[in-house]
């Protein structure tokens, strides 16, 4: 084949005779005179025709819209984890801002709250606050101070009382791996069990998470921070005083990354994450 196209081209000025041969009758052979330019003509325009109707066929069939659907989805899906991992950077920073802000607001609010403490004091120790030959009422002055008296009275200046029971009973289903990013620990537990505080302290924060359910956020003194996971319920909210061994919440298969009723707790140390293992009674 190859032989006739080179002959062809080679003999375009002449002509080419094209013998047809059979081969079970040699005297039904016949013969053909064609001119070489006429060959080359008629090649060139089923080439030309040939790619005027594959253009047409993926233009003007579903042929067309299939391959640049599949082009389109490939994009599509670049895009959308694109646009998942900008949204889960925008969630941790917006979380990371709400956390400052709740910390510069206590740090605002503390002067103001310490001087009002130290006033009520002062007015409840007072002669002239009870009437003259009257006996004080048996009322004790913590009962008497506001919420925000009592973050600010002192209670919090003390060293947090560690080693803690467990925030709730259950058995431990994960420990602390930092290496593979589990900076806490997983207690497995059933839906509804209550999970409690391990030392005094303020919660910074409190609410709904798609990851993880209801978290709760408390602050301890000397820099420690102890979150707890993956709750079906809250017991308190943001900016409560709350004591070693109160009611935080309850427990639940709660949050897309849960894997079953258990609460997670994390232990934060000045920015740095603990084993809570080393702050709790094993």
């Amino acid at each position: 084949m190859w032989e006739f196209i080179k002959r062809i081209f080679s003999e375009r000025e002449g002509d080419v005779t094209v013998v047809v041969l059979d081969e079970h009758d040699p005297d039904g052979s016949s013969s053909f005179k064609l001119r070489a330019v006429d060959i080359i003509k008629m090649v060139v325009f089923v080439i030309v025709l040939s790619v005027l109707f594959t253009t047409i066929l993926f233009f003007a069939t579903p042929i067309g819209s299939l391959y640049q659907f599949k082009e389109d989805y490939a994009l599509r899906q670049n895009v959308i984890e694109i646009s998942e991992r900008v949204m889960s950077l925008q969630d941790s920073l917006m979380a990371r801002d709400r956390q400052l802000n709740d910390m510069k607001e206590v740090l605002r609010t503390a002067a103001d709250t310490v001087l009002a403490v130290d006033q009520t004091a002062d007015m409840l120790i007072s002669d002239d606050y009870y009437p003259t030959g009257g006996a004080s009422p048996n009322v004790r002055t913590f009962e008497m101070l506001s919420q925000n008296e009592i973050i600010f009275s002192g209670s919090l200046n003390e060293i947090p009382d560690f080693p803690s029971d467990f925030p709730v009973e259950g058995r431990l289903s994960q420990g602390y791996s930092a290496e593979n990013g589990h900076f806490g620990i997983d207690i497995a537990a059933r839906p509804g069990t209550i999970f409690k505080a391990i030392a005094d302290g303020t919660v910074m924060n409190a609410g709904w998470t798609i990851n993880y359910g209801y978290v709760i956020y408390l602050q301890h003194s000397g820099g420690v921070v102890s979150v707890y996971k993956h709750g079906a319920k809250l017991a308190r909210s943001k900016g409560d005083f709350v004591l070693k061994g109160d009611i935080l919440g309850e427990i639940g298969d709660r949050g897309v990354l849960s894997t079953g009723s258990h609460l997670h707790l994390e232990i934060w140390k000045n920015g740095v994450p603990q084993n809570p293992l080393m702050y709790l009674n094993n």
